[in-house]
């Protein structure tokens, strides 16, 4: 089926007659009746009773007419996309949601203002995908926690100091500084070990070097969950001073304070990015720098 000839075909149901149609669609009467010919022909079909001065619908022409408005619809929306990937392509990107969300948000209004023709897609993945995916070139870029894989290059975003998130109820509440070894027997909640090992290593340590026995009451796969738990007076948290918090939580500095998060972008140290990606790094390091 000729494509081209089905939107004359459409055209010519719409005004109500070839004639109508040559002029709207800017094509002469004969020309655009062989078009149509050549349309019925080529489908097998009888479309139009053609009066002398306007044209009828067969009930086979009806079908077609309802049909091709479709087929119509879809390939100028296929084309949209081929041409949106052509012209601007496709950024995949992976975030830890905790880390990165708000980065993103941020920054993706801004690039899309100034490349409205790239579709970003964003991919949730766990520490370890992102740096799988990244390597593998599966994906372009993720935003973090940094490390020091060679097979990556990063780009520091923003540097997030940790505290001690402790709910109203208990003891701590009232601190204005915390001890690193008063950690010791406490309940702890902390992210996922497997999406977050980045930080389980950050958490770990601490209590290593301060000989804090703390005890496990709850690991999550997000920081909304995590809140829940904290603001239920479930245990105490590690967390970065940016996180949000009512009055049910309070954030209370750690001494000595835990070796902060660097949230970065990481590309593969084998594929220089493109200009697109590079752009959109830069929007990232500049919402970082409001945050």
């Amino acid at each position: 089926m000729n494509i081209r000839q089905l939107r004359y075909f459409v055209a010519v149901a719409d005004a109500g007659s070839i004639t109508a149609a040559s002029k709207v669609l800017n094509i002469t009467q004969p020309a655009l009746s062989r078009q149509i010919r050549a349309f019925e022909d080529d489908c097998g079909w009888n479309l139009l009773d053609r009066g002398a001065k306007s044209i009828r619908l067969t009930r086979a022409g009806e079908v077609v007419l309802r049909e091709g408005r479709e087929i119509i619809k879809e390939v100028d929306r296929r084309k949209l996309i081929m041409q949106r990937q052509i012209d601007g392509g496709v950024i995949k990107v992976g975030y830890a949601p905790v880390l990165g969300g708000p980065l993103i948000k941020m920054a993706i209004g801004c690039f899309l203002q100034r490349h409205a023709r790239v579709q970003v897609e964003l991919l949730d993945l766990t520490s370890q995908d992102m740096r799988e995916k990244a390597i593998a070139g599966e994906i372009d870029l993720f935003v973090g926690s940094q490390s020091s894989e060679k097979e990556l290059n990063w780009r520091t975003l923003v540097i997030k100091r940790c505290c001690l998130a402790v709910p109203a109820g208990h003891e701590f509440a009232d601190r204005e500084i915390i001890r690193g070894e008063e950690l010791d027997g406490q309940r702890m909640l902390i992210l996922s070990r497997v999406e977050y090992k980045d930080y389980q290593k950050l958490i770990t340590n601490y209590f290593l070097d301060h000989g804090a026995n703390a005890k496990i009451a709850g690991e999550f796969d997000g920081m909304m969950s995590l809140r829940v738990a904290l603001e239920a007076g479930l245990g105490l948290a590690i967390l970065p001073y940016e996180t949000e918090a009512d009055d049910s939580v309070r954030l209370i500095p750690l001494s000595p304070e835990p070796k902060p998060i660097k949230v970065a972008a990481a590309w593969s140290s084998a594929r220089q990015p493109g200009p697109v990606v590079s752009a959109f790094v830069e929007e990232l390091y500049h919402a970082g720098q409001r945050v």
